[in-house]
């Protein structure tokens, strides 16, 4: 897949046959797959236009706000068979973009066969363009919201969900387990010093942070898939933080891997975080939750 970095002011000029998806395409959800698969059907190179930032975030509206980064989104979009992810720089003049220059400046130059648009699709200052009006420019199909068990499926659910902890419900929305990945930095130790060795993980990305709490998952690095336990919260019963950070303790595996970038998948929630008299208290927690873990994933 060809991934097209480029801004409002430099779009690059396309004379080839292209069918083009349109959106933010927050989690490449099961409705976002829905609309890239019915695309695909169409026998063209398809791409799709995104971009690189919420707008939300840009405004600084949420700091954690994103269910997958570009790079999420560009490993999923290339293993579904997309052949050009165009990102867009979102920045402040963008957002004054109305809807014609949206389309004169942005995808005319694009030149899409076809356009395939959610039925909620708008574009443009204060979003005031939407898909009956880009149809009067282009050959648009639009794609009406998928549901699962009667509930519309969106973006915005599924972050509440991870907000709430309900992993398997997020899980059910976007095909997946919910995914974030980050470097892994150094801590403090303390996790080691009882026996449950910890990756620190520094976010490279503006992730929704999970409830606060322990999972259970998997993560994925040197080529191999690792069941864990990973722990959102700030370790009250050790040197309590300020900030909730997120935590993987790796079953099974005792190597330093500092600096290596690694990929979480949170399956379940097994119980919130909270102070225990001692570590010893807490440390026979931990190996409750270790059991658990081991026994419920495959």
């Amino acid at each position: 897949m060809r991934i097209i970095d480029f801004s409002i002011n430099d779009v690059p000029a396309n004379d080839k046959d292209l069918v083009l998806c349109l959106g933010f395409y927050d989690g490449l959800h099961l409705g976002h797959q829905k609309l890239i698969n019915k695309a695909l059907a169409e026998g063209y190179p398809v791409g799709v236009m995104t971009f690189d930032i919420a707008p939300a975030v840009l405004l600084g509206k949420k700091e954690n706000y994103s269910l997958t980064s570009t790079y999420d989104k560009a490993d999923f979009l290339e293993e579904m068979g997309v052949k050009f992810l165009y990102i867009m720089h979102f920045e402040k003049e963008t957002l004054k973009v109305t809807k014609d220059e949206f389309i004169e400046r942005v995808l005319k130059p694009l030149n899409p066969k076809k356009i395939f648009v959610g039925s909620d699709y708008k574009f443009g200052w204060d979003g005031e363009g939407d898909a009956d009006y880009l149809s009067r420019y282009f050959d648009v199909e639009v794609i009406e919201l998928e549901k699962v068990n009667n509930l519309k499926i969106s973006s915005k659910k599924i972050r509440q969900l991870v907000e709430e902890g309900e992993m398997e419900k997020a899980a059910s929305f976007l095909g997946r387990p919910y995914r974030i990945s980050g470097l892994v930095v150094e801590g403090g130790g303390n996790g080691r010093k009882i026996g449950f060795a910890t990756a620190n993980l520094e976010l490279n990305y503006t992730y929704v942070f999970p409830k606060e709490g322990v999972y259970m998952g998997y993560a994925y690095f040197l080529s191999k898939k690792r069941k864990a336990m990973i722990c959102v919260g700030t370790h009250p019963t050790i040197n309590q933080l300020m900030k909730p950070i997120i935590e993987v303790h790796i079953i099974d595996f005792n190597e330093v891997i500092y600096g290596r970038e690694i990929y979480v998948d949170f399956v379940s929630y097994i119980r919130p975080v909270i102070e225990f008299p001692s570590f010893e208290d807490l440390r026979e927690q931990l190996l409750k939750d270790e059991e658990k873990t081991k026994s419920s994933l495959q």
